[in-house]
């Protein structure tokens, strides 16, 4: 019969065909039933299956899971059930509020994505039969059913837009499950949901104020794409700030501990040793910390705003001289029963129960002085640093060193009580130059008194002409010429300080709020430029006008975030329903926490120059919405107007500072507290009762 025909033939791999199949032809599908193919020729009783059929595009039958894997299957499957999240339901505004693209595309990008996301269309199917459903194949092929229900995609980049035709599902609807069992449909709408997205004209202020806004202004197609291109950021730089000021106000409180709370002066009496050798009462005040927090001089050492110590004080710098003028006329005033000496003016060195020993030209000291004496101190007996020439010590003990290395002559000369001369050396000194409160006062006085006042002592020291009490005072970077202060970073550092506990609570709460928020639609850079330059804008403006003051806090940068919210008002002014109503709310609290700022440790100077930068830096970096050509050209040359106002307005702020400083302004004293009570508005600093006393 000859050769048997190629269908019939065993093939390479040994398998053997028992019947031919049927060409596929494209019929298309009929509605409500599943597609499916079926050979042309159904099996007889009689015909012996193959072992490995091959009639379903040469695919091998799965076998049946074991009961151990379908167990573990079905535990997992009730594991992910119970774990998985429901999605978040969305309102309508959430809806349309996306960090992504929109979800619909525009008419004239529709002929490219669908061409670059066009589905493929399933495989044609063999035509059916009258056959009933029951009769078809309940297993079509594996192809074929991945094109039955063809999945929707979902990415959370931004370079895609959906097809016109997508319908947008309606709140609470679930996604399909997307691919396999790998991703969730729940952990996508997790990932792409971003319902607290940053509302342009709206934040956080506008939704506790009831702000509503214009549908028909939002819904204009031109409008509506600027919102788009909005970019969402993260608050990065609220974070850092506020971790920052949290960390130095815990390590100030750990080094320096907590001073007197309350609203007044408070006053503490102790009898201390006084350089007359007797015990004497003092009493001295000092103004309460109602912030809960350290005291005004150890806030000034941390960083706090403090004008002398960022600039040379003409007032200060006097009140050294006129101490150095008295200094020149002090002599030793030794005690007639050996008890001991200290130095002091002709007045207050008694002359019953002391000697004063004054050189004068009849009675000149080494080298012909007339200057002097000076307890404890003589350049005849200092071997470091040395009076020869020509480094001679000059006849003006307020220009004398310290010296660090007696000779040994006057190691002799102290077993020797009997020579006059060097009396005022032998002596105990009893009283050493002690620095007193933050204004750079210097007195010589026993050490116990100096303790009692919280005072630096300097013990190494003779005089106050050989001690700067500033250094003691500023702290921080010594100065880099000892009499010239240069901390003009003092303007930034203030910023990270904190009085107190109550004030790093209000800081905390209004940046996690307010600074937060509005981070996330300017970005770090723009809210760190606003932030800082409105802070050290009011710190500069602060130091003008009330320089003797210790002042500590972010004021000025938080009255520059309220200057922020009022330009979002300008700027979707169109937007909003009530324009005017959200205005004047903001402007109503603006000028309640200016009546605030009436109370002491409350800087209200920060306050208003904060305000004014604010406003003129947001009005430059806060991004905006145009409402036609002429309105953005408008806006363009308003920027430019803002900045150089504000750059205008700092150099001016630097000319009053530096070049013509203000001194004497009572009048502005009132602004930055009203004094409601006698000791309402204290000076920082401590104030003695007890008038000078008679040694």
């Amino acid at each position: 019969y000859g050769p048997l025909k190629a269908e019939y033939r065993q093939s390479s791999g040994g398998m053997a065909h028992r019947r031919a199949v049927s060409e596929i032809t494209g019929v298309q599908p009929i509605p409500g039933r599943v597609s499916g193919w079926r050979p042309d020729v159904l099996p007889g009783p009689s015909d012996v299956p193959d072992s490995m059929p091959e009639y379903r595009n040469g695919s091998s039958v799965k076998r049946k899971d074991s009961v151990a894997r379908m167990t573990w299957d079905g535990l997992s499957y009730v594991v992910t059930t119970l774990t998985r999240h429901r999605p978040r339901p969305r309102s309508q505004i959430n809806e349309r509020s996306r960090s992504f693209a929109p979800g619909t595309s525009s008419h004239e990008s529709a002929l490219e994505d669908d061409v670059f996301f066009e589905q493929q269309a399933p495989p044609a199917s063999p035509p059916f039969d009258n056959t009933s459903s029951d009769e078809l194949d309940a297993n079509p092929p594996v192809e074929h059913r991945k094109t039955l229900e063809a999945p929707i995609r979902y990415t959370a980049t931004t370079g895609w837009k959906r097809n016109p035709q997508h319908v947008v599902r309606t709140r609470g609807e679930h996604r399909k499950d997307v691919g396999g069992s790998r991703i969730f449909s729940s952990l996508l709408d997790s990932v792409l949901d971003n319902s607290d997205r940053r509302q342009y004209g709206m934040g956080w202020v506008g939704r506790m104020f009831g702000r509503s806004m214009r549908r028909s202004v939002q819904q204009d197609e031109d409008i509506q794409q600027q919102l788009d291109d909005l970019e969402d950021h993260r608050p990065m730089f609220t974070y850092w700030v506020t971790t920052v000021q949290i960390l130095v106000l815990a390590i100030s409180l750990v080094c320096y501990g907590f001073g007197p709370f309350g609203i007044e002066m408070r006053t503490r009496s102790a009898h201390v040793l006084v350089p007359s050798l007797s015990l004497q009462q003092v009493d001295y005040l000092e103004p309460a910390n109602f912030w809960y927090g350290p005291k005004a001089a150890d806030l000034i050492h941390l960083g706090a705003k403090f004008a002398p110590c960022m600039r040379i004080d003409d007032k200060i710098q006097q009140q050294i001289e006129k101490t150095r003028t008295k200094e020149r006329e002090t002599a030793c005033c030794i005690r007639n029963d050996h008890s001991g000496c200290v130095q002091s003016s002709r007045a207050d060195c008694s002359n019953t129960i002391s000697t004063w020993k004054k050189w004068t030209p009849r009675d000149a000291g080494p080298g012909g002085r007339i200057s002097g004496s000076v307890c404890g101190l003589d350049p005849k007996y200092c071997d470091a640093p040395a009076s020869v020439h020509p480094y001679e010590w000059p006849d003006d003990i307020t220009k004398w060193p310290i010296c660090r290395k007696t000779n040994t002559q006057f190691s002799i000369q102290k077993h020797v009580p009997k020579d006059k001369s060097a009396e005022h050396m032998i002596c105990e000194v009893i009283g050493h130059p002690c620095c007193i409160g933050i204004h750079g006062m210097c007195k010589i006085t026993t050490k116990e008194y100096c303790d009692f006042v919280s005072g630096t002592f300097h013990e190494e020291a003779s005089l106050c002409s050989q001690v700067s009490c500033l250094d003691d005072v500023c702290g921080m970077v010594p100065f880099y010429f000892p009499e010239v202060p240069d901390q003009f970073y003092r303007l930034w550092t203030s910023l990270f300080l904190h009085a107190g506990i109550l004030q790093m609570l209000i800081t905390a709460v209004l940046q996690c709020l307010m600074m937060r928020d509005l981070e996330k639609l300017t970005g770090s850079l723009r809210i760190a430029i606003i932030y800082l330059g409105s802070g050290i804008a009011g710190n500069l403006a602060s130091a003008i006008f009330v320089p003797y003051r210790a002042d500590v806090g972010p004021s000025g940068s938080h009255f520059g975030l309220l200057a922020c919210h009022i330009v979002e008002v300008l700027n979707a002014w169109p937007m909003l329903k009530h324009p005017n109503q959200a205005l004047c709310k903001l402007l109503s609290i603006t000028l309640f926490l200016f009546v605030i700022g009436l109370m002491p440790w409350v800087d209200n100077y920060a306050h208003l120059f904060g305000f004014v930068f604010g406003f003129l830096l947001s009005y430059a970096l806060l991004p905006f919405i145009t409402f036609g050509p002429y309105d953005r050209q408008k806006k363009i040359v308003l920027i430019w107007v803002c900045l150089l106002s504000a750059a205008f307005l700092f150099i001016c702020l630097v000319l009053l500072f530096y070049i013509i400083p203000v001194y004497d302004c009572e009048v502005c004293s009132y602004f930055n507290c009203l004094p409601i009570t006698r000791d309402f508005c204290a000076s920082q600093n401590i104030n003695f009762k007890r008038e000078e006393y008679i040694v």
